[in-house]
């Protein structure tokens, strides 16, 4: 079974699990770019490392499958941001995350995207954290719950905040306390406000999404009028 035609209306979200032995890290090696290779070569914890190259071949063979190329000789081209995107006008927007072993990448056509999966961390202070980079409100929204739940809480805002982020380019040039996002669980539209445009909220979606239990996910991408599939990676054909 393969995966369904991408639609001008469809944005499709993989996910994709990081775990692999030995040979098969080594055959995912195999088809990244030289780059790629000394980036894996930099980090220093091994499982770290396989999760890096697991998540970089598995986002090649998902847009070797779209673009019906050669995943090991994709040409990537990167925003002032960092952000990659494939280098010719395929009209392929594309934006991966990965968090701990799980990754998912959001895959649309003439869209801008962004996604993000965090694993919730019991042991961050999350009022702490959400002071220097939360907004007024969504401080506000924190604190007003019990403290066994404002871990929870602070994933699910913080991947909606950067999933918005990354699908904007932007990077963190754009100050995070500078637009606000819902705390609401399971929220499928949850930019509320943006200082920078005050269109946003017109002109981009921004939602929770599927993700395994002790993870949090969002997706952003632009427009309104745009629904997500969810799609296993083993639905991914050998190339």
């Amino acid at each position: 079974m393969l995966p369904p035609a991408l639609d001008k209306d469809q944005v499709h979200v993989w996910t994709i699990h990081l775990e692999a032995g030995k040979a098969g890290t080594m055959h995912d090696t195999s088809i990244l770019s030289a780059e790629e290779v000394c980036r894996a070569n930099r980090i220093p914890i091994p499982e770290v490392r396989q999760h890096f190259i697991i998540a970089r071949a598995s986002l090649r063979r998902i847009l070797a499958f779209y673009t019906g190329s050669d995943a090991a000789t994709l040409d990537f081209e990167y925003g002032q941001a960092g952000k990659p995107s494939l280098a010719g006008n395929t009209g392929l927007n594309f934006n991966l995350s990965y968090s701990r072993n799980i990754a998912k990448v959001a895959v649309a056509m003439h869209r801008a995207v962004g996604i993000d999966i965090q694993a919730i961390d019991q042991a961050t202070d999350p009022e702490s954290v959400a002071r220097l980079v939360f907004s007024p409100e969504e401080i506000s929204n924190l604190l007003s719950l019990p403290a066994d739940g404002r871990p929870m809480a602070f994933t699910q805002t913080w991947v909606r905040k950067e999933a918005y982020i990354k699908a904007l380019g932007a990077g963190f040039s754009r100050l995070t306390h500078s637009f606000s996002v819902s705390t609401a669980p399971g929220d499928i539209d949850a930019l509320r406000n943006d200082e920078s445009d005050h269109l946003a909220t017109a002109e981009w979606r921004l939602m929770q999404i599927k993700a395994p239990a002790g993870y949090c996910a969002a997706l952003a991408a632009a427009g309104r009028d745009w629904h997500y599939i969810e799609i296993e990676s083993d639905l991914l054909p050998e190339l």
